[in-house]
């Protein structure tokens, strides 16, 4: 999938991407493969929640950068090198939440990221270095990445496992 790099991009790969991995969500419901390991042991629930809680992330950086602040990215206490723990501490933060709660979570934070990359100009969403808080790169990179790129992978990986069933 190619990279966005204009608005328009980014909100048709976001959008387009997101209906492709909730059809899949929905086979996987249908079919009830909902307690199926997909990837590490994660369910189908745990990667939409995977996917929940780096918009949260996501959310929270945009919010506090945009207010002249200097979000820790991606979280207080981890570097991207780190990564594979963070992600571990939020599989234990949201393996509780359920099957309904996780859809509409993600679904509620997915249209809040799209609303915002609506908001800003081309400018302002790829200039790179535009924002302290995005550092070297540009804010349409960050949205692309919580958005189309993470669809993505996660909509990849249900396919693979769809396939081996």
């Amino acid at each position: 999938m190619p990279r966005a790099r204009t608005k328009k991009e980014l909100l048709l790969f976001g959008k387009s991407e997101f209906e492709k991995l909730m059809d899949f969500a929905e086979t996987y419901e249908k079919k009830e493969f909902l307690q199926e390991p997909i990837f590490d042991n994660r369910t189908i629930k745990d990667i939409l929640a995977h996917l929940y809680a780096w918009h949260k992330l996501e959310l929270t950086w945009y919010k506090e950068g945009m207010n002249g602040g200097k979000p820790e990215i991606p979280a207080p206490g981890y570097t991207f090198k780190t990564a594979p723990a963070l992600n571990e501490k939020l599989y234990q933060d949201y393996k509780a939440i359920g099957w309904e709660d996780i859809k509409e979570k993600l679904g509620a934070s997915h249209k809040e990221l799209m609303s915002l990359v609506g908001k800003h100009t081309e400018e302002e969403l790829f200039t790179k270095m535009k924002y302290a808080w995005t550092g070297s790169t540009s804010m349409g990179t960050y949205f692309a990445s919580a958005l189309s790129s993470h669809y993505n992978w996660a909509s990849e990986l249900l396919r693979k496992k769809l396939k081996s069933l």
